[in-house]
């Protein structure tokens, strides 16, 4: 089965899930219930380093600025050149400053 029919139904499940908190603390205390503080601090360093990218920051710039790996990046790279349209709309809709 091909990873993204595999993972279809969780970004579903969760997403409908994550859909119904009623406001940003009811938010934050679904994230924090779920995810451990390593994956809290997974998806915050991939946001930030998707930003970092758009601003036009080099891979090696972000490497040491975040304290992330290169291999790290180049994957965030790629989302963001070769990534869904639905992704890239989505992100600039979310970061309008780095339009």
């Amino acid at each position: 089965m091909p990873q993204d029919q595999k993972i279809t139904p969780w970004v579903q499940e969760l997403a409908a899930i994550i859909g119904q908190a009623q406001n940003q603390h009811e938010l934050e205390v679904l994230l924090e219930g779920l995810l451990t503080p390593s994956e809290l601090e997974g998806l915050h360093l991939r946001w930030h380093l998707l930003r970092q990218l758009r601003k036009g920051r080099t891979q090696r710039e972000i490497s040491r600025n975040l304290g992330i790996s290169l291999g790290k990046i180049a994957r965030g790279s790629r989302l963001l050149k070769y990534g869904s349209e639905d992704f890239s709309r989505l992100f600039e809709r979310l970061c309008p400053e780095l339009q």
